[in-house]
């Protein structure tokens, strides 16, 4: 089903600034446009909560890769640890050799949020090409959906937030930790 209405009323999105429309409102105006089963679609890969148990291709192959990206990023994080990741890795179907070495790429990045930036744009890029080659199909909407979560996530971040939360998790360590812990702070 195509949806050339609503797509033509929604506002470009770049990963870097600030939306121009809130995920609420674009989910209220999908609510008035979008078929139930496509409705449907879109809580799905909007709230990460809730199981994937809708036949839809876009979710389907949205949760496969983002399970990847999730699963590549787990070892990443093990390996630093010298843990194993297996208690944390989930099955999925396919397979992207080129997301594993993004991953390992956003892990070589020299801070934490520069690999968040990272990470999130190849996840842009996944959503580019999950998005089909109909701008205005099923597709596309789910694609700008989440892409939309990602900017909003971004907009949301505040230097002065982020540094009274690392705070608290110093102060909420043990002892023994606490001064390896500011000690990176």
């Amino acid at each position: 089903m195509s949806y050339y209405f609503l797509v033509s009323s929604l506002p470009g999105i770049k990963l870097d600034a600030k939306p121009a429309l809130s995920l609420d409102a674009f989910c209220a105006t999908c609510d008035d446009h979008l078929s139930s089963h496509d409705r449907e679609a879109l809580t799905v890969v909007l709230d990460a909560k809730v199981p994937p148990s809708i036949p839809h291709p876009f979710v389907e192959q949205w949760t496969a890769r983002e399970t990847q990206l999730r699963n590549a990023t787990a070892r990443q994080r093990a390996a630093k640890r010298q843990e194993d990741a297996g208690a944390y890795l989930r099955s999925h179907t396919g397979f992207d050799v080129g997301l594993e070495d993004k991953v390992e790429e956003a892990f070589n990045q020299p801070t934490p949020l520069e690999r968040e930036r990272v990470l999130d744009q190849l996840r842009w890029r996944i959503l580019d090409e999950l998005a089909g080659t109909d701008p205005f199909g099923s597709s596309a909407v789910l694609a700008y959906g989440i892409k939309l979560r990602i900017v909003e996530r971004w907009a949301a971040m505040d230097v002065e937030i982020g540094q009274a939360r690392i705070g608290e998790a110093v102060e909420n360590r043990p002892d023994s930790e606490k001064k390896t812990a500011e000690a990176i702070v």
